[in-house]
């Protein structure tokens, strides 16, 4: 668990299959179509189990909301702006950043295994998903993932991590997945992801104004998947190369149950009884 739930008395487990249903039909209720209400509800459920439970159902709430003040478009249109073989720029038309980002590293996983790397910036989308996550669908791909978002903040308007990483396993291993904030990474890569963000979005490069509500914010992401296969490192590339903070990919199908904090599961519960659905602990 990250440090809001480090405290075994601060959270309670909830049945997953129960999870689902009420979070995807919180969002449909908003206008969200099926499939992509789920895309959400996976990615969320992910970083519950991955212990990032500032990006998991408990931030449910505040996506509503927002839908609600008309800050994310339930049913926005993910446009390709460009496609070629290795790189690809889309629009996010203020939806949510779950399903532009897991989309795009979908794109990314189709063109990286075609051509060995696949780059996919995301314009005017949203802020919330835990960039692990998404790291992590090329992972288990078999592939390094990367991803980056030009500058997320929590509800204090704090930076929050905006960069991860993933590593494919070797032989006998797991495969590893690392975040951190962008000023950890010094001056230097700090403008390199810079410019493959917000640089390459066509949007400026230094914070823009920011929205009182954290999850209504303007983002832009940077989205890689490279295939290790292509650099003939394959075999060697987890037992020669990982850096102390990863940690093991989560499998979310393991667990039949999603920890979350007693507070954000009592929210969720009233949401569910508005909507005669039944979550309980």
């Amino acid at each position: 668990m990250d440090s809001a739930t480090s405290d075994s008395a601060s959270f309670v487990w909830v049945e997953r299959a129960a999870l689902e249903v009420v979070a995807s039909k919180l969002l449909q209720r908003k206008g969200m179509f099926a499939a992509e209400a789920e895309i959400v509800v996976h990615r969320m459920i992910e970083a519950d189990l991955s212990g990032r439970s500032r990006d998991g159902v408990g931030s449910l709430p505040d996506f509503l909301d927002a839908m609600d003040q008309g800050d994310i478009d339930p049913r926005a249109r993910l446009i390709t702006v460009t496609d070629a073989p290795a790189v690809a720029v889309l629009d996010g038309s203020t939806g949510m950043g779950h399903v532009a980002a897991s989309r795009a590293m979908s794109m990314s996983i189709e063109k990286a295994k075609a051509g060995g790397i696949g780059n996919v910036i995301i314009r005017n989308s949203r802020p919330g998903c835990d960039l692990g996550t998404i790291a992590a669908l090329a992972t288990r791909q078999g592939l390094i993932g990367m991803v980056h978002v030009s500058l997320d903040l929590d509800a204090d308007g704090n930076p929050h991590a905006n960069i991860a990483w993933s590593v494919p396993a070797a032989s006998g291993l797991k495969p590893l997945v690392s975040r951190s904030k962008r000023s950890e990474l010094g001056d230097a890569m700090a403008f390199l992801y810079g410019t493959l963000c917000s640089g390459l979005a066509g949007v400026e490069m230094q914070p823009r104004k920011r929205k009182a509500v954290w999850v209504a914010n303007v983002v832009e992401y940077s989205v890689t998947a490279i295939s290790p296969e292509r650099f003939g490192a394959a075999d060697s590339l987890l037992e020669k190369w990982k850096t102390p903070e990863m940690v093991p990919v989560a499998e979310p199908t393991e667990t039949p149950t999603v920890p979350l904090l007693l507070a954000d599961a009592e929210r969720l519960a009233g949401l569910a009884t508005k909507i005669k659905l039944s979550l309980s602990w």
